[in-house]
């Protein structure tokens, strides 16, 4: 090689460095080239986690990677994902990347097509709940169903027995040997027996009337607030941060503390989760709190409760007049139909 063509060689080396480098630092820093708009923008991401893991991503059409996949370099804009998984109902949303930011998706759960029943017992003519209990609950709630048999209204929680009063309609706290009492509400309900009390832990507080009000202990000032009217169905989630509720036809979520993943929610915030011209039997919060599962007519529906774009909806399955309970100790879902009791394995 001549000295001449060393020196065209080392030379057309820097020019190649001096043109690629300032596009690699760009395209390190979280820049792109918007052929759009012909100019440089910031990019964004997109991180996807999913229970089965190992699913396929699929954005804008475009096999992306499997999850939990965090991608990156998208243009600002509306992008198409998809999670699937062979043998599972699939997950879409539309989802919106901002420039420097990481859109997330981290509650998908990609249900199973096909499942496995296992016939519990016949001839059951108790509740869910009850049945699944031990001999030592089933005697702590026999014994509170006694101390409590003049309130106007109870529930046992923890060992704790808390009760609306039918003197004065104040909610208390006392233990099952009934040594303490303790006022929990400062104000009291509206005159009206027999009132459902739902809490999850002890602290958080619901009662639902006999005419379907329900009222919300704030913890702020133990007064009680009215949240909603022709209330059928409500429940706590395991984090204490949500509640849903249920009329004939509607589901709604309220959120009590902010949510600090995505989507984010502040307290306070209510929204419907969704509407039926049927009746809603029954709603429950699915053992993630991220779902919803619920009953019209003879099938069982679950919906997640990320409302970015449209909320995904699988019919789980079809059985005459279901009614629902999720073990969230041993990650089961209990289905009583016809006197007997089936549950399915969730832990896949």
């Amino acid at each position: 090689m001549t000295k001449t063509t060393r020196r065209i060689l080392f030379y057309a080396l820097v020019a190649v460095f001096i043109l690629a480098t300032p596009p690699t630092i760009l395209y390190a820093m979280g820049y792109s080239f918007d052929w759009g708009k012909y100019a440089l923008v910031q990019t964004g991401g997109i991180y996807l986690k999913s229970t089965p893991g190992n699913a396929q991503i699929t954005i804008n059409g475009k096999n992306s990677g499997t999850t939990p996949g965090l991608l990156s370099h998208f243009l600002p804009g509306a992008y198409q994902v998809s999670v699937s998984k062979d043998g599972f109902y699939s997950w879409q949303k539309n989802l919106e990347v901002l420039p420097t930011l990481v859109t997330e998706a981290r509650n998908i759960f990609l249900f199973p097509k096909q499942i496995e029943q296992e016939l519990v017992a016949k001839n059951v003519t108790s509740t869910i709940e009850y049945y699944l209990s031990s001999a030592e609950e089933r005697r702590k709630e026999s014994q509170a169903q006694n101390m409590a048999s003049s309130t106007a209204g109870w529930l046992l929680k923890n060992d704790n027995l808390f009760y609306v009063s039918e003197n004065n309609f104040i909610l208390y706290r006392t233990d099952l040997s009934g040594s303490i009492k303790e006022q929990i509400s400062k104000e009291a309900l509206p005159a009206q027996k027999a009132y459902q009390i739902i809490s999850h832990d002890g602290k958080t507080f619901l009662v639902l009337s006999p005419k379907g009000n329900l009222y919300w202990l704030n913890p702020e000032t133990d007064i009680f607030e009215i949240l909603g009217n022709r209330i059928k169905n409500v429940q706590i989630s395991s984090d204490n941060k949500k509640i849903l509720y249920a009329t004939d036809n509607e589901i709604w979520a309220l959120y009590l503390q902010d949510i600090l993943i995505q989507p984010y929610k502040k307290a306070g915030d209510k929204e419907l989760i969704t509407r039926y011209a049927q009746p809603i039997s029954q709603a429950i919060f699915y053992p993630d709190g991220e779902h919803i599962a619920f009953v019209v007519g003879e099938q069982i529906k679950i919906i997640e409760l990320d409302d970015r774009d449209s909320r995904n909806i699988v019919d789980f399955f079809q059985t005459p007049n279901p009614q629902i309970y999720f073990d969230q100790k041993n990650n089961y879902l209990y289905y009583f139909t016809q006197n007997q009791l089936f549950r399915i394995n969730l832990g896949y």
